[in-house]
């Protein structure tokens, strides 16, 4: 009878950025990188959840006093959500967010992310897996040298989580966010 195969200690080890990615119920992270523009990064708040409103309700029924507040810094590691009976009556009107802002207070977290390329934001909050590559086109070479993020031994570098979008300095200009795709949908593509 063959030996069970025994499970590295690593495969169980918990993620310290679960309770911001997996463990949140909005749709997507904006992950800010840039903290040198704290009246940019605030007005973008504001436009986010009056956007989010907007959405949300159709626009019809969106009170411009209440969406005048930006989200409050989350922690990247203790983003723990408040689980007490304790609830605010004005949360039952607030729509749900479909943004989590990960806008870390400390500046240990802070340095962390300031400056971080998009493909370290992926990876921190997001799990690598690889799958084949997307066939090339008739007529297409593969590429050479070989890329882990395009084709690697018939193999691409891929990502699963929630959808990441990143605020660097020139979203403090042009008040916009951006996305980092999680994977190439055709030969020659990557995150």
């Amino acid at each position: 009878m063959p030996e069970a195969t025994s499970i590295a200690e690593s495969d169980s080890d918990p993620d310290p950025l679960d309770g911001v990615t997996r463990d949140v119920p909005e749709l997507g992270l904006i992950v800010r990188t840039d903290f040198t523009d704290e009246p940019s990064w605030t007005a973008f708040c504001t436009r986010l959840q009056d956007s989010e409103k907007d959405l949300i309700l159709g626009g019809d029924d969106v009170d411009d006093n209440a969406s005048k507040q930006p989200p409050q810094p989350d922690g990247m590691g203790n983003s723990e959500q408040d689980g007490g009976d304790d609830e605010d009556p004005e949360d039952e009107d607030t729509p749900p967010a479909i943004f989590h802002t990960i806008n870390p207070s400390s500046p240990q977290e802070r340095e962390l992310l300031a400056g971080t390329s998009n493909l370290t934001i992926l990876r921190l909050f997001n799990d690598v897996d690889v799958r084949p590559s997307p066939t090339p086109l008739r007529g297409t070479k593969r590429i050479n040298p070989p890329n882990r993020l395009v084709d690697y031994h018939g193999w691409q570098e891929v990502y699963q989580g929630k959808n990441v979008w990143i605020y660097d300095t020139k979203s403090n200009t042009d008040q916009c966010v951006r996305v980092v795709n999680q994977s190439g949908d055709m030969y020659g593509t990557a995150t």
